[in-house]
């Protein structure tokens, strides 16, 4: 099924009938997670507001509240214990930015953190949400490329969990430089990648590049969405996503609560 997806895919591209056929598919999507997650709509987990099933299958292509719920926990734990291995406490880096904040999965288990908390998404309708349902955080809408709204050294710890998995090379460097001027020196950077884990769902001349240590990316034209997708082999995070950066640890499939993905914590140098 995957495969077929991406052979319509790439023909569509090239005939400009991407949109329609990324709409058409997406109404299908969202149509079958409703039937999966009928009778969920109930379901609690920690007194904050459920987003409502159209914005929760924008952020996660499923609309049961249960798998909203358990990734978000998985991948804030992910990060936690990332910067606890590397002798970090979370509540010690704020403030924090969480970049493609999304619905708020991960942004909502930092409500008892004690540290200040922002979030920033390309999606107005999923700030706009996270605004009115997450009160103990400051959230702001951004373009699809740089600026943030955000002043030079703002924050002690930016994390990007499944963002740079779907950028196109030149509009990743122009996010990474964005988020090197937001940070402070000694602040920290986690990003979320694509790694080898994908090389078996590559094409032969795909693994050539990626062997070679260059980015991966398919659907360039789609940034932002998920029919964007790039794969990162480790040594382009550790020679263009850490560029200007130092890299603290690298963990492969380090990144639970998201599709397979490896886990990166970079530190602006002082």
């Amino acid at each position: 099924m995957r495969s077929l997806r991406h052979l319509v895919g790439r023909l569509a591209e090239p005939l400009g009938l991407l949109p329609l056929l990324l709409a058409v598919y997406s109404t299908y999507l969202y149509a079958r997670a409703r039937l999966r997650a009928a009778g969920a709509d109930d379901y609690e987990d920690d007194g904050l507001p459920v987003p409502p099933p159209r914005l929760l299958f924008l952020v996660t292509n499923e609309c049961d509240p249960e798998w909203y719920f358990e990734s978000g926990r998985a991948a804030a734990d992910s990060l936690v214990d990332l910067l606890r291995t590397n002798g970090l406490a979370i509540a010690e880096q704020g403030p924090i930015l969480d970049f493609g904040c999304g619905c708020g999965r991960v942004t909502r288990r930092w409500r008892d953190l004690g540290a200040e908390v922002h979030g920033t998404d390309v999606n107005k309708r999923l700030v706009d949400w996270c605004g009115k349902a997450l009160p103990f955080a400051r959230f702001q809408a951004n373009g699809q490329r740089p600026p943030l709204g955000y002043s030079d050294g703002q924050f002690g710890l930016v994390y990007a969990l499944s963002v740079f998995t779907h950028l196109p090379t030149e509009l990743e460097a122009s996010w990474l430089a964005e988020l090197r001027r937001i940070l402070r020196p000694g602040g920290h950077l986690v990003l979320s990648t694509h790694g080898s884990a994908y090389f078996d769902r590559l094409a032969e001349r795909e693994r050539v590049m990626f062997r070679s240590g260059q980015t991966v990316v398919r659907r360039g034209g789609s940034a932002g969405s998920n029919w964007c997708t790039s794969f990162h082999p480790e040594q382009a995070v550790r020679e263009r996503l850490a560029r200007g950066l130092e890299v603290v640890d690298f963990v492969p499939r380090g990144a639970r609560g998201n599709p397979v993905q490896d886990l990166t914590l970079l530190r602006k140098p002082v």
